[in-house]
This record gives C-alpha cells, sequence and structure tokens, in this order.
C-alpha cells in the first residue's frame, strides 16, 4: 500500500480533491497508478515529485529533469467529468493549452511558445515540457493519468549533452527580471486552468480546438510522420478539432490521429 500521509504542506489546491507532495520519486504515474488502484484516496489527485529519477515520456522515452522542474501527474474518473472515450485523445491537446495559458498568465511570454503535435510544449525548435496521458484499469472502472513535465528554471548546464541543444526553460522568457514565479506557483495556475478546460474538453468547445490549432509550432513547416512502417511527407496544416495533425503533400491533405513526428 502506498503511503499518502504525507501528502505535503497543508494548502489548498485548485481542482484537487487530495495532493500527495513528495521529495523524490522514480516515476510521478507510475507512483499514480499505484495508488489509484489501490482505490482509498479521493479523485481528482495530483502526485507531485520534486524530483523524479526515471521519468517516462510517449513511446519508450524518457523525461530528464531538475530541481527547478515541475513534475507531476493528475488522475482522474473520466466519468465523473462526462469525458466521453472519444476525447481522451484530445487530452495531451487540451493539456497544453492549459499549461500554455497558465504560463502566460504567470508572465511566462513568447510568440515562440507553442505545441508540438501531438504532446510536447516548446519554445521554437526546443522542448520546454512534455504531457503523457495514459489510460489505467482499476477495480472502480477506469482512470486517466497525466503525466506533466515542464522546465520552470532548469539548469542548462545540469542537462545531459544530447538534451542541451534542444531543451529550453521558461526562466529564458520571463517578462521582468528579479523573482520569478516558484514552482508551486506554477502548478497551482496550471491546476486552476486544467479545472476550467475539462468541461470545455468534455463539451466539445470549438474555442478549446482553435486555442490548440492557434498554437500549433508545426503549422507552414516541413513535417515527417512514422506511422508504422509507413512515412508521412508533407507541410503542417494545421491541428483539426478531433486532435489530428493535417499534413499535405500537394496533391491531398491526410489527417493524422497517430504517428511520431520525426526530427
Amino acid at each position: 500500500m502506498v503511503d499518502v500521509s504525507d501528502s505535503g504542506p497543508d494548502r489548498s489546491w485548485p481542482f484537487l480533491r487530495l495532493m500527495i507532495e513528495r521529495a523524490e520519486v522514480e516515476s510521478t504515474s507510475d507512483l499514480a497508478a499505484r495508488v489509484v488502484r489501490e482505490g482509498n484516496s479521493p479523485l481528482p489527485l495530483g502526485l507531485w515529485a520534486h524530483r523524479q529519477t526515471r521519468g517516462r515520456g510517449r513511446g519508450d522515452h524518457s523525461w530528464w529533469s531538475d530541481e527547478g522542474s515541475l513534475t507531476f501527474t493528475l488522475a482522474i474518473d473520466p466519468e465523473a467529468h462526462g469525458l466521453a472515450r472519444a476525447s481522451e485523445p484530445k487530452l495531451a491537446l487540451a493539456t497544453a493549452v492549459t499549461v500554455i495559458d497558465a504560463m502566460e498568465g504567470l508572465g511566462f511570454r513568447s510568440p515562440a511558445l507553442g505545441i508540438r503535435w501531438p504532446n510536447d510544449i516548446q519554445l521554437g525548435a526546443r522542448k520546454l515540457g512534455g504531457i503523457l496521458p495514459e489510460r489505467i484499469e482499476t477495480p472502480d472502472g477506469p482512470r486517466l493519468l497525466i503525466g506533466i513535465g515542464l522546465n520552470v528554471a532548469t539548469d542548462p548546464g545540469a542537462m545531459p549533452p544530447e538534451i542541451r541543444a534542444m531543451a529550453a526553460s521558461l526562466a529564458e522568457i520571463a517578462d521582468a527580471p528579479g523573482p520569478r514565479p516558484g514552482l508551486a506557483q506554477c502548478l497551482a495556475a496550471i491546476l486552476d486552468h486544467f479545472g476550467a478546460n475539462l468541461p470545455r474538453l468534455s463539451a466539445n468547445d470549438p474555442d478549446l480546438a482553435r486555442r490548440w490549432n492557434d498554437l500549433d509550432l508545426l503549422r507552414d513547416e516541413p513535417v515527417r510522420v512514422a506511422l508504422g512502417t509507413r512515412i508521412v511527407v508533407g507541410i503542417g496544416s494545421g491541428i483539426d478539432a478531433d486532435g489530428a495533425l493535417v499534413v499535405a503533400d500537394g496533391r491531398k491533405r491526410e489527417c493524422l490521429s497517430g504517428g511520431t513526428v520525426l526530427r
């Protein structure tokens, strides 16, 4: 059984019924899955680790982080929020909108801030954050986990060389010098926006879809998308209301609901 008694300081968090706060874990999503499967904790639940040593990304990718990174996982009951199974593939995009809007509200603004379909937040060509939605089965029914890693004040000098050239930090785009929002303030802002955007996703709000399309960093860019053994090559033409990446090759347009965009 996972001990949830040390659930961090007594502070109020938007959207959540329970926040579990840990100094260090291997993976916030792995630990959140264990907590949720035990069925003894109220939802929505958050699990925030100040240090994550084996963070997971999409597929077999890993997520490197340090003490300046915000790493946490949300756990929700989709039925309790009216979230249909058909809307789950759009959860990463809705969460990316949530994170970007929350950070802009705290003064982290740049025209280069946007979404790299399907689940990355970038500053231009460099990765700022990643989102990993997962559906798990529990004795009480399906649950959704949304793992989020965000470089807030991450130290580039501490990054492995292979990551340093492709990573960015929010500290680079703070509006003004001086004290900047800390990790707890960033997390609270994200939770507040997530609580507002989840009903919009459940209702298929077209303004939410327009927002993720506006933030598309692949628009008008050459893209190559791996779909198993097939490679789709063309120009990014937006992200549609169903969350699919639209790719045009001059002869036809394809709406891709899956696949990996190759760098």
